[in-house]
């Protein structure tokens, strides 16, 4: 589908919402447009009471994932725990157990310390170091949109999977805002959804006035809560992905990784065919892009490899990445998975669409989870992290908090603008 069609189907949709529901549309600010209802509501306040005790641990721990260590501190300071050095020492005694097992990087430590929030920060501190000695390098935040736009920082997403991971996300993210904020004791005034422009919005509204009178403890619940559900939500996405996975696997057995172009002035420009399917690289197997980009990892720029295309052999003297100098590149663009399916008939081949369209959406659903609500803990207001940092530096005792939280939020935010901004004009 092209950038003209989704963009068209985005505003379609829009539109139509807006004019089938215009007169509960409310205006606000230049650009939102937002329609607010009090259904739901009384759901939501006899399931959170119900389950208080379960979402005070849900948002406790939100706040353990969101800031570690400190995170850790932080509660157990709010809870007048007595032994709170000892403890907190063991704390990150036991992240960083669990996090150096399955993050074998410096990361660990980033991870054990400061929490989600504090890899964030590192993840984009080593992105800008990558910026500044590899320029070529790749924007590390980029733009989730179904618009697919040349040297602009978006990461692109089919407008119909695009809308289904949002509308998963927000539900999420809002709806855990809501339940943690009425087990807090805090009133929901209204749920609701709207527009930003053309991005679509959903909200909950937690009583604002009832939460800046509200302990230090039940504001940074309620804020913790929604980028923890998003991390959930990712969680739960693994099984699913990797059943979906399983099943298509055994659906469809893989003939080589397909290319429809050649890049211009590099080794394949007129040697190799302008489309075609590579199922071999000097005497070595690549029917599937995983093992076509391990085979080419083993060569070097200046070295001569056989690609297989279609039956046919071709000599070729491999170039330099322009991304990666240290990497070798062929020169050809659009790969994809080329794959025969080993179910009969035409139910087979629906069969097998089906899966790979769940496939590409539980994956979708996973990623966008995961990055965005990782994004929203940046100690940067009006984020979610940036309002749960304000409330850490608050209950420290260090004075003039504000000027803290507010110098790493400034720093923050412009490490955040580097990276979007040096690679796109770069």
């Amino acid at each position: 589908m092209s950038n003209y069609s989704s963009l068209f189907i985005l505003l379609a949709l829009i539109a139509l919402v807006y004019i089938l529901d215009r007169k509960n549309f409310k205006k606000e600010g230049t650009l939102f447009y937002l329609r607010r209802t009090e259904k739901g509501l009384k759901f939501i306040e006899l399931f959170s009471v119900k389950h208080k005790k379960f979402f005070g641990i849900f948002a406790d721990l939100g706040i353990l994932f969101s800031f570690g260590t400190l995170g850790a501190w932080y509660l157990l300071k709010c809870k007048k725990a007595t032994g709170v050095l000892w403890k907190t020492i063991i704390s990150f005694s036991l992240f960083y157990m669990v996090f150096g097992v399955l993050l074998k990087i410096i990361f660990s430590g980033v991870l054990s310390l400061f929490g989600a929030s504090g890899f964030i920060v590192a993840y984009l501190l080593k992105s800008a170091m990558d910026i500044i000695t590899a320029p070529a390098s790749v924007a590390a935040v980029q733009l989730v949109l179904p618009i697919n736009i040349p040297n602009i920082p978006i990461f692109y997403v089919p407008i119909d999977l695009w809308l289904i991971s949002i509308f998963v996300i927000l539900v999420a993210h809002e709806f855990s805002h809501a339940f943690v904020a009425k087990a807090q004791g805090i009133n929901v005034k209204a749920l609701g959804y709207g527009f930003l422009a053309i991005l679509p919005l959903g909200f909950a509204e937690p009583d604002e006035k009832q939460i800046k009178k509200s302990k230090s403890l039940v504001k940074t619940r309620i804020y913790g809560a929604g980028s923890f559900a998003n991390f959930i939500v990712a969680l739960m996405s693994i099984p699913l992905l990797i059943g979906v996975m399983f099943a298509y696997s055994h659906s469809v057995d893989v003939v080589g990784v397909s290319y429809n172009d050649t890049i211009s002035d590099m080794p394949a420009d007129g040697l190799l065919p302008m489309g075609g399917t590579i199922t071999m690289i000097s005497g070595n197997e690549t029917l599937d892009i995983y093992n076509l980009s391990l085979v080419l990892n083993s060569f070097g720029p200046g070295d001569t490899i056989t690609v297989t295309v279609d039956g046919a052999n071709y000599d070729l003297v491999l170039a330099a990445n322009p991304d990666n100098s240290s990497r070798a590149f062929i020169g050809i663009s659009n790969l994809e998975q080329e794959t025969v399916n080993t179910i009969p008939g035409h139910m087979g081949g629906i069969i097998v669409s089906v899966l790979l369209y769940l496939l590409t959406l539980f994956n979708f659903i996973f990623g966008l989870n995961l990055g965005i609500g990782l994004f929203n803990l940046l100690p940067i207001k009006p984020l979610d992290g940036g309002f749960m940092f304000d409330e850490i530096v608050k209950t420290t005792g260090v004075k003039r908090f504000e000027n803290v939280a507010r110098f790493v939020s400034i720093s923050v935010l412009l490490l955040l603008m580097f990276n979007i901004l040096v690679p796109f004009f770069l």
